[in-house]
């Protein structure tokens, strides 16, 4: 047993592999074809067999967005980078309705108000 085999959790991290393929909808082959990997790679990494190298977390991290603590801690707080925000209140507002629209510029203003001295 190697000296990353006693500091992370294998099941622990495969599972959340798992977790993280079945959100995007994709079955293994494709998840793996995605990163380069092959579906037995992608298997052993979510039974828990093989430990998930470091390389490849950072590749995970980076092409669907979540943390490393999403993998070694199970925390399932994903990155938000500015341009993350951006595209997701753009996708949020093309589904808007005028009115709606109306009223979110509204209450933008009202937030982007500086205070007033009294």
């Amino acid at each position: 047993m190697g000296t990353q085999d006693k500091v992370f959790n294998k099941e622990v991290m495969g599972k959340q592999l798992r977790k993280l393929r079945n959100s995007t909808g994709m079955n293994q082959e494709n998840f793996a074809e995605k990163l380069n990997l092959s579906k037995d790679t992608i298997s052993n990494y979510e039974r828990g067999i093989t430990l998930i190298p470091h390389d490849v977390i950072t590749i995970l991290c980076q092409k669907f967005n979540v943390s490393a603590d999403f993998f070694f801690f199970e925390i399932d707080k994903p990155l938000v980078e500015d341009d993350n925000i951006a595209n997701a209140f753009t996708k949020e507002l093309e589904e808007c309705s005028e009115f709606e629209k109306k009223q979110l510029m509204e209450m933008l203003k009202i937030i982007r108000m500086k205070p007033v001295a009294v």
